[in-house]
């Protein structure tokens, strides 16, 4: 993959609060725009999602990744699975969903897609629940619904020593992935680059550094040498979700 720019700039920080609604597709769906690299598609988003949604009832894939991490609300996409705040799912190219699209409370949710999400229709699939196409593969595989909270927080080397890592999802073979970094209060320090490429989306708390301070709904990106968030030190202590992409 080669470099995307998806802000203007490393570690320019984009304020989710400040960024306007736009409508997304023809179901009463919105975003936030957070980041985009206009020569791949590759788009970071919030998702707005209103009360007594329903989408369009016809189960459908794209060619192309889609992750999300819930932010709020809950949604489910086939009248069975409900997605609620704190879970998170990976969804591999090709991968047939969308059979019941609906939320009773509406719901917010962060979401990546690694190219456009084009709709191809299914008018008649095979399975009731999602399921993958043949010639559908992913080395993450296709983590249909995980809970965050659930997941074991560890040291990572590639980590200051005082923050602790949850891994959501991996690609054994190229590197990417997606964590969340749990960061104490009162942490002082120095992030290191990561030596990949990088987003950032600050969940909670604050943090601060060369750039200034993020705080919940900020977003910044990193290119390979870029030190994650520019950041130094946490009064408040902070959780950040970090998507990492493939080594160089």
């Amino acid at each position: 993959m080669g470099v995307m720019r998806k802000t203007e700039y490393p570690l320019q920080r984009i304020r989710a609060s400040e960024m306007p609604w736009e409508p997304l597709g023809t179901h009463g769906l919105r975003r936030r725009l957070l980041g985009l690299d206009a020569a791949t598609g590759h788009v970071t988003s919030i998702v707005g999602i209103p009360e007594n949604w329903r989408g369009g009832g016809v189960a459908h894939y794209h060619d192309a990744v889609e992750e999300v991490y819930m932010l709020e609300g809950s949604v489910t996409l086939d009248d069975v699975h409900y997605w609620k705040q704190g879970d998170y799912f990976y969804r591999p190219a090709r991968i047939v969903h969308g059979h019941d699209e609906k939320s009773h409370i509406g719901a917010m949710a962060l979401t990546r897609s690694d190219g456009i999400l084009v709709l191809n229709l299914v008018h008649e699939p095979a399975e009731p629940i999602e399921y993958p196409l043949p010639g559908a593969h992913d080395p993450r595989g296709h983590v249909f619904s995980l809970s965050v909270a659930d997941v074991v927080a560890k040291a990572d080397p590639a980590f200051p020593a005082e923050w602790r890592i949850k891994t959501l999802s991996a690609d054994p073979e190229s590197g990417a992935r997606t964590v969340i970094a749990e960061v104490p209060a009162g942490w002082h320090g120095t992030a290191a680059a990561l030596g990949t490429e990088w987003e950032a989306f600050i969940l909670s708390g604050s943090i601060d550094g060369a750039a200034g301070d993020f705080v919940p709904q900020d977003y910044t990106t990193g290119d390979v040498d870029t030190p994650l968030l520019g950041a130094t030190c946490s009064e408040p202590g902070c959780t950040i979700l970090i998507w990492q992409f493939a080594r160089p």
